[in-house]
C-alpha cells in the first residue's frame, strides 16, 4: 500500500438555523499514511470541539469554541519528527456588526500542548489576544487586517519539527502579529488581492512579508 486516508467525522448541533443562540459538538478522527522514498510517514488527528453562538443584540454576538484532542507523527526516516501531543484550547470572540457592511471582534485564546512520548518534557501553554476587522464595499472589493499579541512559555527544543508544531511557528515570550489584506474585483472577470503579513518576537528583528494575486475568470 502505497499510501492511506481515513475521516470519521461525526456532528451533533442545537438550533443550528437560530438568529439568537446556536450549539455544535463535533467529534473528528483524521489518519494519513504515505510511502516515501525514505520510508513511511504517517499522522493522525483526534479530537472533540464545542461551539457555541449567541446573540446577545442585534449588533453584539459572542462566539466561542473549546477542543480537546490529539497530534500523533510517526516517520521511519528520523526520531524527530516521531510525537503524540495532546493539547486543548478555548477561543472566545466578542463581535460588533454595525451594518452589513462591517464587522470587528475582540479575539483570545488560551491553549495547552505537550508531548506524551518523548522524554524531553517538552511543554507550551499561549495566552492570545486581538482583534479583526473587515469592511465591504459592494460590487467592488473588501479590506480586511487585525493585531493579536501572543504570550508563550515553551520547554523543548525550539528547532525541531515538534517545536514549531508548539510555538505554532512563533518563539517563547512576546510575540505580535499583524496583517492586512485587500480584495477588489477590477472587471466582471478580473479580481486583485494585496496581502501584506508582519511579526516580531522578542530579541528578534520585525519580519515583513507580502504578496500579490491577480484572478481571471473565463
Amino acid at each position: 500500500m502505497i499510501a492511506s486516508n481515513s475521516n470519521i467525522r461525526n456532528t451533533v448541533f442545537f438550533n443550528r438555523t437560530s438568529s439568537i443562540f446556536s450549539a455544535e459538538y463535533t467529534f473528528q478522527d483524521l489518519v494519513s499514511k504515505s510511502l516515501l522514498a525514505t520510508g513511511f510517514d504517517s499522522k493522525a488527528n483526534r479530537y472533540h470541539e464545542l461551539s457555541f453562538r449567541w446573540n446577545i443584540q442585534k449588533v453584539f454576538s459572542i462566539e466561542s469554541k473549546g477542543q480537546v484532542g490529539t497530534k500523533d507523527t510517526r516517520a521511519d526516516y528520523t526520531a524527530g519528527r516521531n510525537y503524540s501531543l495532546s493539547y486543548y484550547f478555548i477561543q472566545p470572540s466578542l463581535i460588533y456588526q454595525p451594518t452589513t457592511a462591517f464587522r470587528i471582534t475582540l479575539d483570545g485564546r488560551i491553549s495547552d500542548k505537550q508531548n506524551a512520548i518523548e522524554l524531553g518534557g517538552e511543554r507550551s501553554s499561549l495566552m492570545e489576544i486581538g482583534t479583526t476587522f473587515k469592511y465591504n464595499q459592494q460590487d467592488k472589493g473588501s479590506l480586511q487586517g487585525g493585531v493579536k499579541m501572543v504570550r508563550i512559555n515553551y520547554t523543548g527544543n525550539q528547532n525541531s519539527a515538534l517545536g514549531f508544531e508548539m510555538l505554532e511557528a512563533l518563539k517563547p515570550g512576546v510575540n505580535f502579529t499583524w496583517n492586512v489584506g485587500y480584495q477588489r474585483s477590477v472587471s466582471k472577470n478580473l479580481q486583485l488581492n494585496l496581502q501584506y503579513n508582519g511579526r516580531k518576537s522578542e530579541n528578534s528583528r520585525i519580519i515583513h512579508s507580502g504578496g500579490m494575486e491577480i484572478r481571471a475568470f473565463f
